[in-house]
């Protein structure tokens, strides 16, 4: 009898150490820098984007200067800094342009978007081409997933095609944990 009782404390332990500490945290961020990444041999994706305020919020447009459709790629890589250089984190993603906007993009990054001529989600397969405005973007990953790594995440999102990057951007968010 007391081995049962044993079993049950223990998972019952186990789980208010693993589990309950993660109960009623989530994420603050701030964006710390933005970049365009050029592409390889030519640059069909350009951003002239900045960070305005205290707020840190990001501002500018974003140049497709053809429709991504399926013969491209969507390369994301997270990395961290840790211990004084960035190191390959436990997100790297490979996908179709469709599967990227629908999935990744539409669910983390475009509900922060609040003004915006982005296309909605729906017409995001196949891309279109045209410049697109970003105003007063302010990160907030309440809906992110809880395993990115807290403090200094640089998220690099290059656009592939025939296994050349055509152009991308990279950007640097703190993130934190806060109590709701």
């Amino acid at each position: 009898m007391w081995l049962w009782e044993l079993k049950v404390f223990l998972i019952v332990w186990t789980a208010s150490q693993v589990y309950i500490p993660c109960w009623g945290k989530n994420l603050i961020g701030r964006f710390e820098s933005i970049n365009g990444i050029e592409g390889e041999e030519e640059t069909l994706f350009t951003c002239s984007l900045r960070l305005v305020g205290r707020e840190r919020m990001l501002n500018g447009s974003v140049m497709h200067q053809v429709d991504m459709d399926d013969s491209f790629e969507v390369w994301m890589d997270i990395l961290h800094f840790k211990n004084g250089e960035w190191a390959h984190g436990n997100i790297k993603v490979r996908t179709k342009p469709c599967d990227w906007f629908t999935n990744y993009f539409g669910k983390y990054f475009l509900p922060l978007i609040k003004d915006s001529n982005l296309p909605p989600i729906q017409e995001m397969c196949v891309f279109p081409k045209g410049e697109y405005y970003l105003r007063n973007t302010k990160i907030e990953p309440q809906n992110w997933p809880p395993i990115l790594y807290r403090g200094l995440n640089q998220f690099n999102i290059n656009y592939v095609r025939d296994g050349k990057s055509t152009g991308g951007i990279q950007f640097v968010i703190d993130l934190e944990d806060t109590k709701l």
